[in-house]
């Protein structure tokens, strides 16, 4: 038994080693909205404000060679017509349409495309959105901001400041409609046009004007900029009863739901990235002949002795990332966990993990898992503490086709956090003297976006705010 128990062990570092884990890397800006919502600064598949970046039609998340009525994904009747589409239809009076029997609607009155649906959510991740039509009227009113047509870097473009807190975006044309005229932007919404089903809400313009319209043919190839609100689902300290006081938070760091995964993180790093290896990992000189640890080491064999064997607030993510209250947990903490637990196997909104259940009040919290492209599940969380055996290495908690314990794992991995805290928090987040407060409950603290209402406190999950 302690062979196949030892033979699952190198098959979870083996496979840990060699993962690369896909993260998000869209930026927001804050403008100050009414609303809370918050812009992304480049499109969906660009890199930079100016790149155009991928095309698609409305309700469909990947691009294709040609727009046309004929491939669109949601007109699956023939012969081909605007007026046979399955999905995303209303009571629009269009009783020759698909969508009617007679003089009755029998469409499904969906009139905002689902999370499945939007090129946002599908290509940058849960949180992400394409914009409302709502949204872009706020985003282009003169009200909350001003725009100027300009460049960036050769590229025409409006640049959409707040009006509120001087911030900006900038959206560039991705269309000339002919070779005399100035270049065109036209940018998918998620919103219906309700009084046509075959059409769907655009943010539209030209070097004159930018707003919002309604005759935007679905199967049309356009932009998304994405959009993401404070309406996220808050965090929360539970209570397992522990005797040391430990509170676990309900979801990792980068998550918006216990069953998201959230980001992933190299141990002492505070940012998320695509690719983890000794070459970019922050703490290691690999230029040297032979690899070499520059912090959290206690054998010159590995590095440079600092003799340091817990993460730094400044290296742990979630401090960085969450606030003050707020920290990786320790070796200690991760075994207290399961010696004062129950964990089972179970699904929670189709994701596979472990419901973590106290044996003291009943309380529990749920650690997903990964299903990974191999057909194996499993998923692992750093600790704050060194492996003070080898410098290399820091433990982990691991869930391996629902087989939970401890190990140690090479400081390079890219793993998820779940953050600790103890009893004696009262808040998501500490708003100390350099916190910046704004009128409408919102303030930074460790970079990121943090917005009071109705008496709780929602950590806005995403990278720092420009």
């Amino acid at each position: 038994m302690k062979k196949i128990y030892l033979t699952i062990i190198a098959l979870i570092t083996t496979l840990a080693v060699s993962a690369q884990v896909p993260v998000t890397q869209m930026e927001y800006v804050d403008l100050d909205l009414p609303s809370g919502t918050l812009w992304a600064t480049c499109n969906v598949g660009a890199d930079s404000p100016e790149q155009i970046g991928t095309f698609f039609a409305w309700g469909e998340t990947e691009p294709k060679d040609e727009y046309e009525l004929g491939n669109y994904k949601w007109m699956t009747k023939a012969p081909a017509s605007e007026f046979q589409y399955e999905k995303y239809t209303c009571a629009d009076g269009r009783t020759s349409a698909s969508w009617y029997f007679g003089n009755s609607f029998i469409g499904d009155g969906k009139t905002e495309l689902e999370l499945e649906d939007d090129a946002a959510t599908a290509n940058c991740g849960r949180g992400w959105c394409a914009p409302s039509y709502e949204q872009i009227r706020e985003l282009t009113s003169s009200f909350n901001t001003t725009s100027e047509w300009t460049t960036l870097n050769d590229v025409k473009g409006w640049k959409i400041t707040s009006k509120s807190n001087g911030k900006s975006i900038f959206i560039p044309a991705n269309l000339a409609l002919s070779q005399n005229d100035d270049p065109h932007g036209f940018y998918w919404s998620r919103s219906l046009n309700t009084e046509n089903s075959t059409q769907a809400w655009y943010m539209f313009f030209n070097s004159s004007n930018i707003g919002a319209w309604h005759e935007g043919v679905r199967y049309s190839g356009f932009c998304v900029r994405p959009v993401r609100t404070y309406t996220l689902r808050p965090v929360e300290a539970i209570d397992l009863g522990l005797p040391s006081g430990t509170l676990w938070a309900n979801c990792n760091v980068g998550a918006n739901a216990p069953e998201e995964y959230g980001d992933y993180f190299a141990w002492g790093e505070t940012k998320p990235k695509s690719t983890f290896n000794w070459a970019n990992y922050k703490w290691c000189d690999s230029e040297k002949a032979k690899l070499e640890l520059t912090k959290y080491c206690n054998n010159e064999r590995y590095g440079t002795v600092d003799n340091k064997t817990e993460l730094d607030p400044d290296d742990d993510a979630a401090t960085v990332n969450w606030g003050s209250n707020w920290r990786m947990p320790s070796s200690e903490q991760m075994k207290e966990l399961l010696e004062y637990t129950t964990y089972e196997w179970v699904t929670q909104n189709g994701v596979y993990g472990n419901l973590m259940t106290s044996k003291i009040n009943g309380n529990s919290i749920f650690l997903p898992t990964r299903d990974w492209s191999n057909g194996d599940i499993y998923s692992y969380f750093w600790s704050r503490s060194l492996d003070t055996d080898n410098s290399q290495n820091a433990c982990i908690l691991y869930s391996f086709w629902g087989l939970m314990n401890r190990e140690n794992h090479p400081r390079y991995c890219g793993y998820n956090v779940r953050p600790v805290c103890l009893k004696a928090t009262t808040s998501i987040n500490s708003v100390t003297a350099n916190q910046k407060a704004t009128k409408r409950g919102k303030y930074i603290s460790g970079g990121n976006l943090v917005i009071e209402k109705d008496g709780k406190q929602y950590n806005v999950i995403g990278i720092k705010v420009k």
